[in-house]
């Protein structure tokens, strides 16, 4: 089963802010600079999308499988020693501050699902 990260209203108005910026810059930009504005633009903005299009979790067989665009992490359901509701989105895959928080082992990993 696969299940969608939520995703913040904050953290949605601020890459859509980040994207429209991004976009204005490669059309403004003087024309002796349009190689270089698609160069770097396009990719950066291919990048976000990956990441807040492609960020889900997948409940497999004998693991929980973590994705945030290129970004995976397999979490087995035998070394998970704890699950709780969570409000930090720092140092996880979630696109949201109201998370659940997995801790295996000696290692927390944080899901933007709740």
């Amino acid at each position: 089963m696969r299940v969608k990260s939520e995703i913040d209203c904050w953290f949605n108005i601020l890459i859509w802010l980040i994207v429209f910026i991004m976009l204005v810059n490669i059309i403004v930009v003087p024309q002796s600079e349009k190689v270089t504005a698609y160069a770097v633009g396009i990719p950066t903005i291919l990048f976000i999308f990956w990441i807040y299009f492609g960020t889900y979790y997948e409940f497999r067989d004998e693991y929980l499988y973590c994705r945030s665009g290129p970004f995976f992490e397999k979490i087995a359901y035998e070394n998970v020693k704890s699950v709780r509701l969570g409000q930090n989105m720092l140092s996880s895959m979630a696109l949201s501050i109201d998370c659940i928080e997995i801790k295996q082992h000696d290692k927390c990993y944080i899901t933007g699902t709740n």
